[in-house]
């Protein structure tokens, strides 16, 4: 009886180590990802989509090329640009790659805080500067930031261009969207004097079609900035797409995406971004 007891306690615990070795494999299976969830905000020749559902834009082509060469398919998904942080640390994204400027702040919780203590940044490939955007008829009349002064703006919600605009006009003037291309929109309507907006973008939008009425000011020239892709804090990703990065400028592939999208004089990779 002894001897049978054994030996059923013998078979349970194999069979318990081979479930447990299973389980471990189907985990470790599990937390292999195939496809890589980029955050972005539709953004005019960098994300676009297309009404049969098709991403389009250099910035697509970009990152579908980077997906290519580290082996894993690419999804985008459309997240409210003030929430990139929470999107990315909740693991709803793996990654922000939508006009990124990796050389700035934002605030949290009050204060200051530059984005490269906030998420690990790729290498640098595209240079780019906020610009002010108003309607035609105006741009010639503001000619420095001090008649910015108590105007009203409109600005994408944790970018850039929102952390310039609190420097050059009252907290109670600034309106907030959740993608940069509406304030264009904004401005026309006249629900607010200016914007403020990626240049790249600016220059594609303001003087054509339904925007041939604004125009870029001009006489306020602002510091350049570098896109860059942002990853959770520790993700082995980065590396991975670094050396992707590198791949696709040395081989031409990234200047020939850039030059179908007319970007060929914004390209600049760099190890660098601070």
């Amino acid at each position: 009886m002894k001897k049978l007891l054994a030996i059923v306690l013998t078979l349970m615990l194999a069979v318990t180590m081979f479930a447990g070795c299973g389980t471990e494999e189907a985990n470790n299976t599990a937390n292999e990802k195939d496809t890589l969830v980029c955050g972005v905000t539709i953004f005019e020749n960098m994300n676009e989509q297309e009404a049969d559902g098709t991403w389009t834009g250099f910035e697509t082509e970009f990152a579908q090329e980077v997906g290519k060469i580290i082996g894993m398919d690419v999804d985008f998904q459309v997240i409210d640009w003030s929430q990139k942080y929470n999107e990315l640390n909740s693991g709803a994204i793996d990654c922000v790659w939508n006009g990124f400027t990796a050389n700035s702040s934002d605030e949290v919780n009050g204060a200051k805080v530059k984005r490269s203590d906030l998420v690990d940044f790729s290498y640098g490939y595209m240079l780019n500067q906020q610009c002010v955007v108003t309607k035609a008829e105006n741009a010639a009349k503001i000619t420095s930031e001090a008649d910015l002064k108590g105007k009203t703006a409109c600005v994408e919600g944790g970018s850039a261009g929102a952390s310039y605009a609190s420097t050059v006009t009252d907290a109670d003037k600034i309106y907030s969207t959740t993608a940069q291309i509406n304030a264009f929109s904004e401005v026309k309507s006249g629900a607010v004097d200016f914007a403020v907006v990626d240049i790249i973008l600016a220059k594609n939008i303001c003087g054509n079609g339904d925007y041939k009425d604004l125009a870029i000011v001009e006489a306020i020239e602002l510091d350049s900035e570098i896109y860059a892709i942002g990853f959770k804090k520790g993700s082995d990703l980065t590396s991975k797409v670094n050396e992707a990065i590198k791949t696709l400028y040395e081989n031409g592939k990234l200047m020939e995406i850039a030059e179908k999208y007319g970007f060929e004089n914004s390209i600049q990779v760099t190890e660098n971004i601070d």
